[in-house]
């Protein structure tokens, strides 16, 4: 069971670490040095495009 969860939480990295790198935002260099838990916050924050939504919002404000 422990070596389960284990290369799951393995397969998990190496999917953000995947994706965040097909979007562009980081080098592998940086990647590799965030936890499982950063790597998941980061990809939301950039796949769900925030940014472009918090623009949007204050444009709109305007």
């Amino acid at each position: 069971m422990k070596g389960n969860l284990k290369k799951a939480l393995e397969l998990q990295r190496e999917y953000y670490i995947n994706k965040l790198l097909l979007i562009g935002v980081y080098d592998s260099l940086i990647l590799e040095g965030m936890t499982t838990t950063e790597l998941k916050d980061e990809y939301n924050y950039f796949y769900y495009d925030v940014p472009s939504r918090k623009w949007n919002a204050k444009r709109k404000e305007i």
